[in-house]
């Protein structure tokens, strides 16, 4: 059997100073992945080769796949 041990039991202002602490690493935290993400969606893009899928009733390729969504 495994015992987890609690946190210390302290006092409102402790406890504020803390969570702001704690808050202030989160929020930086979020600034940097957020940075990281649009640092991802401004790579370059890569051209990809035309290709086709065999379906049932005729070949489909993405370039098709694309067309039928008005892009």
């Amino acid at each position: 059997m495994t015992t987890h041990a609690l946190p210390p039991v302290v006092d409102a202002a402790t406890w504020e100073r803390q969570l702001e602490a704690l808050r202030a690493r989160e929020k930086a935290a979020t600034r940097e992945l957020d940075a990281i993400a649009a640092e991802r969606r401004r790579l370059p893009m890569v051209e990809m080769p035309d290709y086709s899928l065999e379906a049932r009733t005729a070949p489909f390729g993405w370039r098709t796949s694309s067309k039928a969504r008005g892009n």
